[in-house]
């Protein structure tokens, strides 16, 4: 039954068939509040009337002062006539042929606030007494909070709210709180029992104590989400058999993970306990349950038949099936970056099965990704829909990820199961990059594969349009931006840029795949990324030495400032100073080589949070900078292997007068050389020198001083040496 009218309402009609029954002309209304709940409610009443209104602060002699003419309400905000008074306490004999006494509570004016004649005025006086000055002060903010707004509510809303303290869905209240703070007298467990049961929960009409109605609730809530996706409601007793009216309907657990700030909790709660084993256990096809993200039961069995799926090798089902889960207990986003519906992506159960989608996903390219034979290893490795380089992307995503199946319950299957899988993928990982290895060397010793690609060397001569001095430039060189971090850099600036006010400047970011300098270091890379011709640059072998020459001068840090600041640019290392007011501003930046190179721990989680920062920093000096271009570039890529990973440190051939850890060099390095040899049939057209460069990930040149555990760049692996520039463009 739903109220008729709001508690101003109630008070203005009560007022006004007071003044109707008066015999007076200017009659008053004496108006006793037990506990002073209505007053505002009774101001509003009397400014909506139009009628004079006294309010009885300290004493009720307050009233007589500075008399009015006319209708007036003198309102006194307490009992009439209190238990603890001595004496006469009825100060107003003489309005009693002047207006009307009224004496009414909160409580009272809530039962005129429905209609008269089908409302037992006692079931609702019984739900809103409390002799416990707290609780009664509690219930008093229910009932003005709830007969003062514009939507009315029920009485069985009201009788919800005074017993749950504020809930206005009992069913609600007991699936998230369970009992809470509700007393446990018989009187309130009955009428909890009335509550529920009116709602449908019919599993809690033989229990009697408090806790039996809280499970008997929850596992109806579960069978109801178990039904409404699908499991046979013939399989439940018959009390726990919830009615669903279509699949609209959202069950209860849904509806309040719709609402609840506490998703955290409630996923630990309903994932981790198996409430009906027996139904899930007799289900054909657990899968069919899926979006039911409720009872430890069927997750269980869920994980299970995936891992057996893995096990079997099919990885696309195994994807297809996580994904389908990770999307179900994800829920869905609203626009203010919620998640409604289910646990969000933080939940440890959350995470676990994205980390199942990526360890489906991860394996299914291992097992793929050589079956189109192929010369064009560049293509292979950096195509941007199918290649390889999402492989390493994956990898550093699974470290990154870490281990969320630690926080479920011990007895959840993917708390053995994981690490063990994450181990495997991580040495299936070395495999195949000891197989692109082979196909490098392969491809190499077949021909020259590199020769109709861009190459880093001819960066300002191809870039010339965009780099002509009318253009205000800004470029921005970051040391070993390997290709898949490059590709997340810019998909992070597209973010960006798609994030900036509407009359900020409008940018464009487009990705090209380059080459790399060989070997693929420091040294040679940025001495390539100078301003010069094409054919003003070269390595060559110099008394013995590899160097990077420029009109026969070896470029090196100085140099290459100098060659820049010839051309117009400032150069500058620091993200604050005064050279990027500088029309054509070059920032170079080499702290992801000094992470590498110091073999930090959380290496891979330091390379994801190095994008994040790289992408605001370049984010922010675009949106302040008025630059008509930029370009994101980088010198080399880097391997990183697993921690598990067994490389090989070998010996410098006699031969060599000049070696990295990944390459060697010298007058009389030939084929038998370890490694790829690059010489004039390479048709590299810079490289004036024989060198011979690692292809294996697990092999390099000892080279002291260095750490090289897990980190290492200059070989012929395609994540050395196969780069991604961006380009920027305003407008």
């Amino acid at each position: 039954m739903q109220a008729t009218q709001t508690l101003p309402d109630a008070a203005k009609n009560t007022i006004r068939s007071e003044f109707d029954r008066a015999e007076s002309s200017d009659p008053i209304v004496l108006w006793w509040d037990d506990g002073n709940y209505l007053e505002d409610i009774i101001e509003q009443a009397c400014n909506e009337l139009g009628v004079h209104l006294k309010v009885a602060k300290k004493t009720p002699l307050e009233l007589r002062a500075d008399p009015v003419d006319g209708e007036q309400v003198w309102y006194v905000p307490h009992v009439k006539e209190p238990e603890d008074a001595e004496g006469d306490f009825d100060w107003f004999r003489d309005v009693e042929h002047t207006g009307g006494e009224v004496e009414m509570s909160i409580e009272d004016l809530t039962v005129h606030a429905f209609e008269r004649g089908q409302l037992d005025a006692w079931e609702l006086k019984t739900a809103t007494q409390a002799d416990d000055p707290t609780k009664r002060r509690e219930i008093a903010r229910i009932l003005h909070d709830q007969l003062t707004g514009g939507q009315l509510p029920t009485l069985e809303q009201l009788r919800t709210q005074i017993v749950t303290g504020g809930y206005t869905d009992p069913v609600a209240f007991v699936l998230e709180n369970g009992w809470g703070d509700i007393d446990d007298s018989p009187s309130t467990i009955e009428q909890m029992q009335d509550l529920l049961t009116s709602e449908g929960v019919d599993a809690v009409a033989s229990e009697d104590e408090p806790v039996g109605i809280v499970a008997a609730t929850r596992r109806w809530a579960v069978a109801e989400w178990l039904i409404h996706a699908g499991a046979d409601a013939e399989r439940f007793p018959r009390e726990f058999r919830a009615e669903t009216a279509g699949d609209h309907d959202l069950p209860e657990l849904k509806s309040l993970l719709n609402n609840t700030t506490s998703a955290s909790l409630l996923a630990d709660r309903y994932l981790g306990e198996a409430i009906w084993p027996d139904v899930v256990a007799d289900v054909d096809d657990p899968w069919e349950l899926a979006d039911c993200i409720v009872d430890a039961a069927l997750e269980r069995r869920l994980w299970e038949e995936w891992h057996a799926s893995f096990d079997a090798g099919d990885y696309e089902t195994c994807l297809e099936r996580a994904e389908e889960r990770y999307d179900a207990l994800l829920g869905s986003e609203d626009f203010r970056g919620s998640y409604q519906g289910a646990y969000g992506p933080d939940s440890p159960w959350t995470r676990t099965w994205e980390q199942a989608a990526e360890i489906a996903r991860l394996a299914y390219q291992l097992e793929t990704w050589d079956e189109t034979a192929t010369d064009d290893v560049v293509s292979l490795y950096a195509d941007p829909d199918d290649g390889t380089w999402q492989i390493d992307n994956a990898v550093l995503n699974l470290v990154v990820a870490g281990e969320p199946e630690t926080d479920l319950p011990d007895d959840h299957p993917a708390t053995a199961a994981l690490d063990d899988l994450r181990t495997q993928l991580q040495s299936e990982y070395v495999e195949y990059l000891e197989d692109l290895g082979d196909l490098v060397t392969d491809t190499v010793e077949a021909g020259a594969p590199f020769v109709d690609e861009d190459h880093s060397y001819q960066f300002f001569t191809k870039e010339s349009d965009g780099l002509e001095s009318g253009q205000t430039i800004a470029l921005f060189v970051i040391d070993a931006l390997r290709l898949d971090l490059a590709r997340r850099l810019a998909d992070e600036l597209r973010d960006y840029v798609s994030t900036l006010p509407s009359d900020a400047p409008e940018f464009a970011i487009d990705e090209d795949v380059w080459l790399g300098m060989l070997p693929s270091e420091t040294e040679f890379g940025k001495a390539a990324l100078t301003p010069g011709e094409i054919q003003m640059f070269d390595v060559s072998l110099v008394d013995g030495e590899l160097q990077p020459l420029r009109n026969n001068r070896r470029v090196t840090t100085n140099r290459r400032e100098s060659l820049l600041g010839s051309d117009g640019w400032t150069v500058t290392r620091e993200e604050e100073d005064d050279g990027w007011q500088s029309t054509r501003v070059a920032y170079f930046k080499n702290d992801i080589d000094d992470i590498g190179e110091k073999e930090l721990s959380d290496l891979e989680a330091m390379l994801a949070r190095r994008v994040d920062s790289l992408a605001e920093f370049i984010g922010t000096k675009l949106k302040q900078g008025e630059w008509d271009q930029a370009y994101v570039l980088t010198d080399h890529g880097f391997v990183l292997l697993p921690d598990n990973a067994s490389p090989e440190k070998i010996s410098r051939p006699a031969e060599a007068s000049d070696s990295g850890r990944r390459w060697i060099a010298g007058e009389n390095v030939d084929e038998d050389s370890p490694g790829v040899l690059l010489d004039s049939s390479s048709r590299l057209g810079y490289l004036d020198a024989n060198v011979s460069v690692l292809a294996s990930p697990l092999k390099r040149f000892r080279k002291q001083g260095l750490g090289d555990a897990r980190f290492y760049h200059g070989g012929l692996l395609p994540q050395e040496f196969v780069l991604d520039f961006i380009s920027i463009t305003q407008g």
